[in-house]
């Protein structure tokens, strides 16, 4: 008999969900996943035969289950308890900080991505330089549970600048880290404001240019970013997100002229990195009439993104490419636009994760 009033909770509250999944109407992402969330499959006997139906109406109604954020936090919070440490490729780290596990990266995509960027220099006569941005993980060691499974990045390293003109900048955050001034994110894969400006400044020495004074920053408090949205746990601290105050930058993206750099909405999410530059697009022109130097061809991961305010500064015209989106032919691009030199910013985990520049169209 005690047990009845547990029992008929329970019923309570599943008929409370399910009456909640007929009512409410459906939700199109997750701020805490940082995800699109599935849409009611449409139906048909095909389908049902083949059981593709019922897969993807199962995966739709989990995705729309009511409080679905809370139940998923829920989950994340025991397991921690338990002494989980990993979850869905995050590591829970010491000192607040969540990394990447990075045991899956390859080799052979470095060396292959970093091949290709070789030959992109050799097909149009153009410098090319990569910046290969490194992981929390080796900027931080300390934090990094015993015996996590890691990737060897100085290793990693050694392979790109085998094959192409690699900028080096993994001693530099080693010496600038700073307690009131973080380099990466705890709840994020990318690095912060302070960390974006140590790669600025490498950027110039290899490029020739004369470094400029450090930008004014914004402060936008509440960023919790990939990481917490694959390991949400309740207890944890939000990240500052730092944004420069609006520079006298002109956007444009597949012909549209964007009102700065800096999107207000996404600015005001849980996911605060992906203001920058509105997200990410296969290719965008960033042009700045005062600057003094020509045109500059950028070849980028999301990485780049923090970085490229600080170069418009320097360049009347940056095309940046993102290669995992661009569908265009690069050799043909890079000869078009004429610049003077090429920059490959790219983090060290989506060098190593992928072939993304070594299919680039021309390569």
């Amino acid at each position: 008999m005690r047990k009845a009033p547990v029992f008929c909770a329970v019923i309570a509250l599943l008929l409370a969900l399910a009456l909640g999944g007929l009512i409410l109407p459906d939700r199109q992402v997750s701020a805490l996943e940082n995800r699109v969330l599935s849409a009611a499959p449409a139906f048909s006997f095909a389908g049902f035969a083949d059981g593709r139906w019922t897969d993807a109406l199962e995966t739709y109604t989990a995705d729309q289950l009511p409080l679905r954020d809370a139940f998923v936090s829920l989950y994340t919070a025991g397991e921690a308890l338990l002494g989980k440490r990993a979850s869905e490729g995050v590591i829970r780290g010491a000192y607040g900080r969540l990394f990447d596990r990075t045991d899956g990266w390859k080799e052979r995509n470095v060396a292959l991505n970093a091949a290709a960027l070789n030959e992109l220099s050799a097909q149009t006569g153009l410098p090319v330089r990569l910046l290969a941005v490194p992981s929390a993980a080796s900027v931080y060691p300390e934090a990094v549970p015993a015996f996590a499974p890691m990737a060897d990045e100085e290793q990693l390293l050694r392979t790109a600048k085998a094959q192409v003109s690699l900028i080096e900048i993994k001693s530099a955050l080693l010496e600038s880290r700073r307690a009131d001034a973080p380099l990466f994110y705890k709840t994020d894969h990318h690095w912060t404001a302070a960390g974006a400006r140590i790669g600025y400044l490498a950027v110039c020495e290899a490029l020739g240019l004369t470094p400029l004074a450090e930008e004014a920053l914004q402060d936008y408090p509440g960023f919790y970013g990939s990481f917490y949205a694959r390991f949400p746990l309740p207890w944890m601290a939000g990240d500052v997100f730092e944004a420069p105050i609006e520079a006298s930058l002109r956007m444009e993206v597949n012909g549209e002229e964007k009102d700065g750099f800096l999107d207000a909405d996404a600015v005001r999410g849980r996911d605060k990195y992906a203001a920058l530059f509105y997200g990410n697009h296969p290719v965008m022109e960033l042009t700045n009439a005062s600057a003094p130097e020509g045109t500059l061809l950028v070849i980028k991961d999301s990485y780049a993104n923090a970085l490229l305010p600080a170069l418009s500064r320097h360049f009347r015209t940056i095309v940046a490419v993102d290669a995992r989106y661009y569908t265009g032919n690069i050799v043909d691009l890079a000869n078009e636009r004429k610049g003077e030199s090429i920059l490959c910013v790219y983090g060290l985990s989506t060098l190593a994760s992928g072939r993304t520049i070594a299919l680039l169209d021309g390569l």
